[in-house]
């Protein structure tokens, strides 16, 4: 699984967070505010990232994390 996050506001005021599968299927898309970008990525991380034995695995929790601006969502 992935999280990705796309801005969807020039500003980037605005983003959509999707939970995508390994098929790249969007499981739960959320449009969020920039205020809240951050605490709804922790929530899916910790939800649905977080390794079952945290003193061995020494995962990166932000590799699953993939960020796009609005230019980059526009040009897609």
């Amino acid at each position: 699984m992935k999280i990705i996050t796309k801005e969807i506001k020039e500003n980037g005021s605005q983003s959509i967070v999707y939970l995508i599968d390994e098929n790249g299927s969007a499981l739960k898309a959320e449009i969020v505010s920039q205020d809240d970008k951050s605490k709804l990525i922790n929530d899916l991380l910790s939800e649905h990232f977080t390794p079952e034995d945290w003193v061995n695995n020494k995962e990166s929790l932000l590799e699953n994390v993939e960020e796009l601006t609005y230019e980059e969502y526009i040009n897609q």
